[in-house]
């Protein structure tokens, strides 16, 4: 195994992503619009009652927005979870993994932006469309990151290399999903649903190809369906 090479510490890389990600996770909430005037206020002129109704239509007007956050950060989540398990079983990283961090990192911190601005106005093509690319490509650096972990892996004597083969699949293929749902997502905001189902793209992908290994009999390619860590977003 190479020894960690200077700058290229998986430890100081780690602690910069963790940072950039819990940035972009906190200013997701910052962004999200805030009940501002005295209708909200219960006062000699308003009554609870009215208030509480005034406060309830607001929070179901920006329904939107809280949906686009908890989207962003299902998505940011599954990032910070994946990138620890790479980076928990590699020496050093090498430059083309160093190199995807740039724009991994940059879109994380890009995608509170695009999230504020889908869900102020989630009936337009444009800011569904702008966050649905955001996350496809930061969903493609994701995934060459692991990549790029995974041939570092050694071919003998690791018993979750298989494991760790079927991850780098899954995340292309979800990859590849929320891909093709942005041929949709300028005709249809409904597309944030498909987003969703990511989730399960991953897992029934993750079970056929388990289930496909069992059947031929094939060890190497089926490892215990413990070792999925995710249901990919």
């Amino acid at each position: 195994m190479e020894k960690t090479r200077a700058g290229q510490s998986p430890e100081r890389l780690g602690f910069l992503t963790d940072a950039v990600l819990a940035i972009a996770m906190t200013l997701l909430a910052i962004e999200l619009p805030q009940p501002e005037g005295g209708d909200f206020d219960v006062t000699p002129g308003t009554s609870g009652a009215q208030a509480a109704a005034h406060l309830w239509h607001f929070l179901a007007h920006e329904a939107g927005a809280f949906y686009s956050y908890v989207l962003a950060f299902f998505v940011l989540w599954i990032v910070w979870r994946e990138h620890h398990a790479v980076l928990d079983r590699i020496s050093y990283v090498p430059g083309v993994m160093m190199t995807l961090h740039f724009p991994l990192m940059l879109l994380a911190g890009f995608l509170p932006f695009v999230t504020a601005i889908m869900g102020h106005h989630p009936d337009n093509p444009l800011a569904t469309s702008l966050f649905g690319l955001v996350v496809f490509l930061l969903m493609v650096c994701r995934s060459g990151i692991q990549t790029q972990a995974a041939r570092m892996d050694s071919p003998s004597a690791d018993t979750h290399r298989p494991a760790r083969q079927l991850d780098v699949a899954i995340s292309w293929v979800v990859t590849g999903y929320w891909g093709l749902t942005l041929l949709v997502a300028w005709w249809t905001p409904w597309v944030q649903i498909l987003w969703f189902l990511s989730g399960a793209v991953g897992y029934v992908f993750a079970r056929f190809a388990l289930y496909r290994a069992a059947l031929y009999e094939v060890p190497a390619a089926a490892p215990d369906a413990r070792e999925i860590r995710h249901f990919e977003a």
